[in-house]
């Protein structure tokens, strides 16, 4: 073999995308990239082709190159869509790439009457990474109760396959219906569990936002209390060191006592929607007393070490409880 740089490199084909190329002096093997259609699709895009087949099943799929040369979104929640899904009625079924799954009264897009003088810079969003439980839903009540409602917006991601949210346990449907009940915008990230990077899917999520808000990314925020190795990943994944997006904490080291007061002003009944644990049932409310008690078993008061997951029932009263705004 010669020495590399003499008639040979490595050619790393996962880093490949349709907006890369592969090398033309190379022709990649498709079958050498036989479980992952992610790697397949790459390469098919380097070489321009329309189609590829499909690791799995065999079925042929089309490539992004192919439903850019469409010129339009189909309808049919492909797998490659570059359009943001944008004529998929129902999308929180049928997505395969990041997309708005509703967007709210008052985040306008651009071209929707927006009062915003012509040159003037847009208000940027603040989005807040969403999980359909407690922590999200009190990061979302401060967040409300200290600004302006309509420069907030969600992003949750999910599986692709079971459409179910990671950890919490609950349909993306649940988020959904938050999202409208509240009247904030959210974006859907469905993950495929193959060799995609995550924060190339949260980069395509956020950009899906800012396309159909015409609007800016301010920060990234999220409900996480206090675990410093938690925060430290999202610093070096999405923060500075990452992405480069500013990141709010709203909720950070707040005592656990005035987070449990905020939920009760808001009205909004929890219940643990997964456990991992023995002594916390699916179902169960979540309440001072029982969240008290769970200390003697050596059971963060929160779950926040994956003890237990919950559901915010935000629907269960008005909006404006719920958020703490124009009451």
């Amino acid at each position: 073999v010669p020495i590399k740089g003499r008639g040979w490199d490595r050619v790393d084909f996962s880093e490949n995308n349709c907006g890369g190329s592969v090398p033309s002096c190379v022709v990649a093997d498709l079958e050498d990239c036989a479980d992952d259609f992610v790697v397949r699709h790459g390469i098919a895009c380097g070489r321009g082709e329309t189609m590829y087949e499909d690791p799995e099943t065999g079925y042929q799929v089309f490539t992004e190159l192919a439903h850019k040369k469409r010129g339009k979104c189909c309808g049919s929640g492909c797998r490659h869509c570059p359009y943001d899904h944008a004529n998929v009625k129902d999308k929180t079924s049928r997505i395969q790439q990041p997309a708005v799954l509703y967007e709210a009264t008052s985040t306008r897009s651009k071209d929707d009457g927006d009062n915003t003088p012509a040159g003037a810079p847009r208000a940027g969003l603040k989005v807040l990474f969403f999980s359909t439980g407690k922590d999200s839903f009190l990061t979302l009540r401060s967040l409300a109760k200290s600004g302006d409602a309509s420069d907030l917006a969600l992003i949750t991601t999910f599986d692709a396959s079971t459409r179910t949210i990671a950890h919490q346990e609950t349909h993306v449907d649940v988020a959904v219906r938050q999202a409208s009940h509240l009247d904030v915008t959210l974006v859907g990230v469905p993950l495929h569990g193959k060799s995609e990077k995550y924060t190339d899917r949260i980069a395509r999520g956020l950009k899906a936002l800012t396309t159909r808000t015409g609007r800016p990314i301010d920060s990234l925020v999220f409900g996480d209390l206090h675990l410093q190795h938690i925060r430290d990943w999202r610093e070096a994944e999405l923060g500075s060191e990452g992405m480069g997006f500013k990141l709010e904490y709203p909720l950070w080291n707040v005592p656990y006592h005035e987070l449990m007061d905020d939920l009760e002003a808001s009205g909004v009944h929890c219940r643990v929607s997964a456990s991992t644990v023995e002594g916390v049932a699916v179902g169960q409310s979540f309440v001072r007393e029982w969240s008290e008690g769970l200390s003697a078993d050596g059971i963060d008061c929160f779950g926040e070490n994956g003890e237990f997951h919950s559901v915010a029932e935000v629907w269960k009263v008005s909006r404006e409880r719920a958020l703490g705004v124009g009451i």
